[in-house]
């Protein structure tokens, strides 16, 4: 028999904060507050797949690109700023790094290189610089008005070559955005095509929580635990502590869809997503019908403010409302 005392682990420290009521232009704008993100959980109730416009958004032009062993001195190139920099928003990641203990780098929409170097390579650079916690500096340079070109591409030719995920989106519509891995091709620089990785479930559920009668943090463990398979029959109370929530005006119905998507995932996707949900929950009848959808950003310094903690958030939709959770790990 497992004893209890030894079993029953502490969870891990977590900080959590909730805004109910607000709208879709609000979740927008703190969804665009970090330009990266790594994986959604989309959940729809009384469905037994996830509705084709919403899915077709994660399905449809959502491919990316990853650039192997490429000098940074390539994103400073007076061709690649004219080009794509000032021609369109890129979003640009390293890839595969710990932003703990390696080197990081990032362009954003507005325009900007961002590296994270750790302090002691920092120095040999010759950079301006911005002191950040765990002996870490930025530097941050501005391409669309970058003038001294030469003096920043002898100082990032002292970093080591980096995997970038990177996608493009052309201010015209009449440009292709896979002209950016054309790009790096003709620059004999090694570009792969990547897509985003998609898993379907339908867990066996025998009713459906409400919004209105959950705690936000209920709701989101239930949807949590969904994802992750688990076996949600009744425990013995010496094995797990989990229960289901309950609601006294659930949904009744046992059908429930999950669509996980992972990959190098930006922001404009997610906000598209926000919106499609928020619409379908307000067209259907069903009482107390909600949505969500659940965020997870990516492995990297570039997040909703300024620390090294991961960050997690699961927006709620439901029928005039939207409410917007966010957890700290």
């Amino acid at each position: 028999m497992i004893c209890p005392e030894i079993s029953n682990f502490p969870p891990p420290k977590t900080m959590g904060t909730s805004k109910q009521n607000v709208n879709l232009e609000y979740v927008t704008k703190t969804i665009n507050l970090n330009s990266f993100y790594t994986s959604l959980v989309i959940t729809c109730p009384d469905e037994i797949q996830t509705p084709g416009a919403i899915e077709d958004i994660v399905t449809e032009d959502s491919d990316y690109y990853k650039i192997t062993g490429c000098s940074l001195t390539e994103l400073v190139e007076p061709m690649f700023i004219e080009n794509f920099v000032k021609k369109g928003s890129i979003y640009c990641l390293s890839a595969n790094r710990s932003c703990m203990v390696q080197n990081c780098v990032a362009i954003t929409p507005d325009g900007y290189l961002t590296v994270h170097v750790l302090e002691f390579i920092y120095q040999t650079l010759g950079l301006q610089g911005t002191k950040r916690p765990h002996n870490y500096y930025e530097v941050k340079i501005d391409l669309k008005t970058l003038k001294q070109h030469s003096k920043v591409k002898q100082s990032l030719s002292k970093l080591e070559l980096f995997d970038l995920y990177i996608t493009w989106e052309p201010h015209g519509e009449t440009v292709c955005p896979s002209s950016i891995a054309k790009y790096f091709c003709d620059r004999n620089i090694n570009v792969s095509v990547q897509t985003l990785e998609f898993k379907k479930m339908t867990p066996d559920i025998s009713e459906i929580p409400s919004i209105k009668d959950v705690d936000a943090e209920e709701m989101v463990e239930w949807i949590g635990m969904l994802a992750h398979g688990a076996d949600l029959a009744e425990p013995e109370t010496y094995i797990s502590t989990y229960y289901e929530p309950e609601s006294e005006s659930s949904l009744k119905s046992t059908r429930i869809s999950l669509l996980i998507v992972k990959g190098f995932i930006p922001s404009p996707l997610v906000s598209n997503l926000c919106s499609s949900l928020s619409q379908y929950a307000s067209s259907r009848e069903l009482p107390h019908y909600w949505t969500a959808i659940s965020i997870q950003s990516q492995d990297s310094l570039w997040q909703w403010n300024l620390s090294t903690v991961s960050k997690t958030s699961k927006i709620l939709a439901q029928t005039g409302i939207n409410s917007a959770q966010h957890w700290d790990y």
